[in-house]
């Protein structure tokens, strides 16, 4: 229950919030009122201007349908006029009539394209002015369809008819976008405009339709003259009633200019003649040039009408642009006086949080800080029970400054401060006096036990020495002496020999115990100023300062080898001793501590030069050992050339790799017996852009001095493989070739030959049989774990072949359990003229035969080598007498070169 009062605390909402809460609640309120104006306004502004684009997607889609009508207009003339003619009229009137429709037919089509031209600008109007397009154009393919005149006729009142369905749904299009346009607003003046607008577009579309149906009467059939009759009555009583209509529009301009409109002289005339067409129940045709006349009237008149249409589109255009602007006023009024009521609001909120809640936060801040043991000053401000509580705080501040200076003493360590004298009043001052002897003594308690935790983390525990960690930081320190003195550091790096083989067979405890006695031995031989450091294992550093001389180093390294290789006694009673032996290393830095790979003339920093230092003491022992082990070697500028040029070359061959600047040089394989080239050793090539060929001994022995040489013989498998897939496919003499491929011991060893073999056949499409790897004798004697691998080699099918046969350690008799198909004779035994070397050769080729091996001979170079060969019952032969190293696109010839060759050493033979 002890921690009631804390959770009670943090549920307790704060007075700001409370302050907050009580403003933003009716602020919120109105928020939410305004935005609802707000979008509201919003609405408006977006409906009205819909609207806009809804009224002007009209008018364009209205004028479009009343060129379209127009075009309709000669075709039904054509039908009646063309017929009076034949009936009564001349050849030459008939043509003169049929020129003069067809004048008005073209002026009525090209006052079409104009209308598409201008209703295609309008985006909302555009998809339906496409859609009628493509079907006026199909429409207007039809004119004048027919052979014969009646034909023809027969086509164009079928052509009147889509005519007349096209207007008719260019008129619902139309009417669609007035209707949605009336919808979008809510506005009643809005309204009455476009109902305005919509009965004028009646209006129109009616009166372009009145003559086509009045001219289809004409020209109806006998029989269909009172179905034709009936649609010509409705449009002409419908045109009659819609533009009664208009004549008492509220709107005057719309009133005015439609009796302005049928007034016009073309409207006259054809309500003239449609009048009394509708008073007269028989059919009259009137004459030829009546109907021409009633032709072109038709388009006096429809521009006429137009006119007023327009003035109809305007106003309600007008209308919708002012119900927007209103709309939008609206919008900023109410959203300024929103932003404002806002703005006044967050303003009275930060005042009363600044004036009352502003001290009141900073008091509890400091509570806070206080709690948390950092003793700020209590400002006094705020409301007088404000003030009262921060003076209370601010006299307790004071009493836990005097505790903290006396735990700041103790903690510094300054036990004999005068603060610890003075007891804080109360009884907390008591208890912090009391407790100062028990913190003297457990800091003294810590202090030793730091002490040897550090001796510790820096000294090897089984020889008492410098650790690694220690030995860096001892030779950077000695670094950064001497380039202040301007004086040298010199490092030798101890590596014991033979060691490995103390610990395996005598075991851990007698390794300890040569480890012991070579770190004791090692300090009492050095100086005392000097530093003996165990790096890990069987490696040790001596670190020298000052360096006065080179040859002082190197006569210290060979003491150094001379103490260690001293038997050193073994405990447990026994008389048993133990040998091993030492190479050195020797590096020294320059003159001023700087180490000697360190670039430019400066220094540079001294952590990185002891990392150096001891990267070359290391690699100079590592020369030492490979020079016979139990020698002194020193990195001098020779080693350190060496080193560079290696690395350059290594540098380098992976540049090679990454950016395909190796290739592959093939060597022929003869058969001794018949000539036939039977396979190809590979032979990787480095073509260096700039320099050419670099020869294989500049970068092979660097390879194999790293994982670069697995990386070789990856490449190697790959690309002679996949080119011999390609011989095959291009036949020829290369077809059906094997190929042999060099593995170092360092890819043999590694776990992914056996896949980097699978994958790169699998790439090929190659069988296994068609793939020798040579190996090295020496690398299948020193390592037990290669011979697992070739088994697992040869049981995919791939052959094995030893390279170099005769230089290692293989005796005849391991040839029964060795793993390997070919033997190949190293051409140090086929250039000797020795008898016995060639007696040697001899017993090779009959034990490979007793074995069932196949032999081939390296290095032959002239014919007597091959009779040679031949007479010792040798199955192959390759070298420079057959063919050199070739590269891919030339071993074909040097296939057929070596049966040449063959054939003439064979000749010469037996020519002798």
């Amino acid at each position: 229950m002890a921690d009631l009062p804390e959770r009670r605390e943090r549920r307790t909402i704060s007075l700001r919030t409370r302050l907050l809460v009580l403003v933003l609640v009716p602020l919120l309120g109105f928020a939410a009122f305004a935005s609802i104006l707000v979008t509201h306004r919003v609405q408006r502004v977006q409906a009205a201007e819909d609207a806009v684009r809804q009224l002007r997607a009209a008018v364009a889609l209205d004028t479009l349908r009343a060129r379209i009508a127009e075009e309709a207009i000669p075709l039904v003339s054509s039908v009646e006029l063309l017929e009076l003619s034949a009936e009564g009229g001349s050849l030459r009137e008939r043509n003169r009539l049929a020129i003069t429709l067809h004048t008005l037919y073209a002026g009525a089509v090209a006052r079409t394209d104009v209308a598409v031209a201008a209703a295609t600008a309008d985006p909302l109007a555009r998809p339906q002015v496409a859609q009628a397009v493509q079907r006026l154009d199909v429409v207007r393919a039809s004119w004048g369809a027919g052979e014969t005149a009646s034909a023809r006729e027969t086509s164009n009142r079928q052509l009147f008819d889509k005519y007349r369905f096209l207007v008719s749904q260019l008129s619902e299009a139309v009417d669609a976008h007035l209707i949605t346009a009336a919808a979008e607003s809510g506005d009643t003046g809005l309204q009455t405009a476009v109902t305005d607008l919509r009965l004028a577009a009646r209006a129109t579309t009616l009166a372009g339709e009145e003559v086509p149906y009045y001219l289809g009467y004409l020209s109806a059939p006998a029989g269909a003259e009172g179905p034709a009759r009936t649609l010509f009555l409705r449009s002409w009583a419908g045109f009659k009633n819609t533009s009664d209509d208009l004549v008492a529009s509220r709107h005057p301009a719309i009133r005015s200019g439609w009796i302005t409109a049928m007034t016009h002289v073309d409207a006259q005339g054809i309500d003239k003649l449609l009048a009394a067409a509708a008073a007269d129940d028989d059919r009259t045709v009137p004459g030829s040039d009546v109907l021409v006349q009633l032709s072109t009237a038709v388009v006096g008149r429809d521009d006429a009408l137009r006119e007023v249409l327009e003035v109809a589109a305007e106003e309600a255009v007008r209308t919708a642009e002012a119900y927007r602007a209103q709309a939008r006023r609206e919008l900023l009024r109410y959203g300024g006086a929103a932003a404002l009521l806002l703005v006044l609001s967050v303003g009275g909120t930060l005042y009363t949080s600044r004036s009352i809640a502003g001290p009141l936060a900073r008091l509890a801040d400091a509570a806070g800080s206080i709690s948390r043991g950092d003793l700020v000053d209590v400002e006094v401000e705020g409301p007088p029970e404000a003030r009262v509580v921060a003076r209370g705080l601010g006299a307790a501040v004071t009493s836990l400054r005097s505790v903290q200076a006396q735990a700041q003493a103790v903690a510094d360590g300054d036990l004999e401060d005068e603060i610890l004298r003075r007891p804080v009043g109360g009884p907390l001052g008591r208890v912090v006096h009391a407790s100062v002897q028990q913190i003297v003594g457990a800091l003294r308690d810590r202090e030793l036990l730091q002490e040897e935790m550090a001796h510790q983390a820096t000294h090897d525990a089984l020889t008492a020495l410098p650790n690694r960690a220690e030995a860096l930081t001892q030779v950077d320190r000695a670094l950064r002496r001497t380039h202040r003195t301007g004086d040298r550091v010199g490092l030798l790096f101890v590596d014991l020999d033979q060691f490995k083989t103390v610990n395996d067979s005598l075991g851990h405890v007698a390794g300890d115990a040569v480890l012991q006695a070579v770190a004791q031995r090692l300090r009492d031989r050095v100086r005392a100023v000097d530093v003996v450091a165990r790096l890990g294992g069987d490696e040790f550093v001596v670190l020298v300062e000052p360096v006065l001389d080179d040859k002082g180093l190197v006569d210290l390294g060979q003491a150094l080898i001379d103490t260690v290789s001293a038997p050193i006694a073994l405990p447990g009673g026994t008389e048993s001793r133990a040998l091993v032996g030492a190479s050195v290393g020797i590096a020294v830095s320059r003159v001023g501590g700087q180490h000697p790979g360190a670039g430019g003339d400066g220094p540079g920093e001294p952590g990185e030069q002891a990392d150096r230092l001891l990267q070359e003491a290391h690699t100079a022992a590592y020369r030492a050992k490979q020079a016979g082990r139990g020698r002194v070697e020193v990195y001098d500028d020779d080693l350190r050339a060496a080193l560079a040029a290696q690395t350059a070359v290594e540098e380098g061959l992976r540049h090679a790799l990454a950016h395909d600047e190796l290739v592959l040089h093939y060597q022929p394989v003869t058969s001794l017996d018949t000539g036939r080239v039977g396979s190809v050793e590979a032979l990787v090539r480095w073509q260096k852009p700039g320099e050419g060929l670099v020869p294989p001994g500049r970068f092979i022995p660097v390879a194999e001095g790293s994982d670069l040489i697995c990386d070789l013989g990856r490449w190697a498998l790959r690309t002679s493989l996949r080119q011999l897939a390609e011989f095959d496919a291009a036949g020829g003499p290369c077809a059906g070739l094997r190929v042999a491929v060099n593995v170092s011991g360092r890819h043999l060893r590694s776990p992914r030959l056996v896949d980097d073999v699978r994958t790169a056949l699998a790439a090929a499409g190659t069988r296994p049989d068609r793939l020798t790897l040579e190996i090295t004798e020496t690398v299948m004697v020193e390592d037990d774990a290669a011979w697992a691998r070739l088994e697992e080699l040869r049981a995919i099918g791939v052959r094995v072949a030893i390279d170099d046969f005769g230089t290692g350690y293989t005796s005849f008799g391991q040839l029964s359990r060795v793993p390997v198909d070919v033997l190949k004779i190293d051409r140090s035994f086929v250039d000797s003229d020795d008898p016995r070397t060639v007696e040697l050769v001899r017993l090779v080729v009959g034990a490979a035969r007793s074995f069932g091996l196949g032999v081939v001979a390296e290095g032959v170079e002239q014919a007597s080598q091959v009779h040679a060969l031949q007479a010792t019952g040798c199955d192959w032969a390759q070298g420079f007498h057959f063919s050199r190293p070739v590269p891919a696109e030339r071993l074909a010839a040097a296939v057929q070169d070596c049966g040449a060759v063959f054939a003439a050493t064979n000749g010469f033979e037996r020519a002798s």
